[in-house]
């Protein structure tokens, strides 16, 4: 998963996207001066190349967060399978000791099953 902010010539963010592969979109992007002109050549009066470079309007930068969404993957599955507050609360007030280690077995059950990516 990639993170894609794209930022003006001052360098302040004005968009960003997450995807898992950015490179068509940004071609894209590019051709349809979606963000502003490319990079260009300055031209003269006759439209011949002065030879100085008129830098983009705008400027992508990629960003690798497959770890950061990993993470957030694991924990979001996570709280689904985990038991929900009020059973915490029946086994603690009401189950005693056997329904607290019950309860932690079912949650490192789920811990198990989905790991935290290394």
């Amino acid at each position: 998963m990639k993170r894609i902010s794209i930022k003006n010539k001052d360098g302040i963010e004005t968009h960003w996207l997450e995807i898992e592969d950015e490179t068509a979109l940004i071609q894209e992007w590019v051709q349809s001066n979606a963000f502003g002109l490319p990079e260009r050549s300055e031209l003269d009066m006759n439209g011949n190349p002065t030879g100085v470079i008129i830098p983009a309007d705008y400027s992508f930068e990629v960003t690798d967060i497959s770890a950061e969404y990993a993470l957030k993957e694991c924990v979001a599955n996570r709280k689904v399978e985990y038991p929900s507050p009020e059973e915490f609360m029946n086994a603690y007030f009401d189950g005693g000791e056997a329904a607290l280690a019950e309860l932690q077995v079912k949650r490192l059950a789920v811990k198990a099953k989905y790991p935290k990516p290394q």
